[in-house]
């Protein structure tokens, strides 16, 4: 190649190199990827949380009337639990059968 062929298409590259970087940078200035995310996640979180929280909380208060009423003649933590499970599968829980059905 002739040297001012040879400049031209350096220069030319260079000028690609250039509108491709700052077509990028322009992208992320719209788009910044954790930005974009990051309210969905902490509001799903905190969903979730607020849940295990009412439910440890409704749990709790279900073995202590269960203590009142029936004292210690029943497992109180157990029948609760299998209540919970029960109201779960009522509701639309995810159950997980471990065999199909006949």
């Amino acid at each position: 190649m002739s040297d001012p062929l040879h400049i031209a298409a350096r220069l030319f590259t260079l000028a690609l190199l250039v509108c491709a970087f700052i077509g990028v940078a322009r992208a992320q200035e719209y788009y910044p990827p954790a930005a974009m995310d990051l309210p969905a996640q902490a509001g799903a979180e905190r969903d979730r949380q607020d849940d295990e929280r009412a439910l440890a909380e409704r749990r709790q208060k279900m073995i202590d009337e269960c203590q009142q009423n029936h004292g210690s003649d029943v497992d109180c933590e157990r029948e609760t639990d299998t209540e919970l499970r029960a109201e779960g599968m009522r509701v639309g829980a995810h159950v997980i059968h471990l065999r199909p059905a006949r």
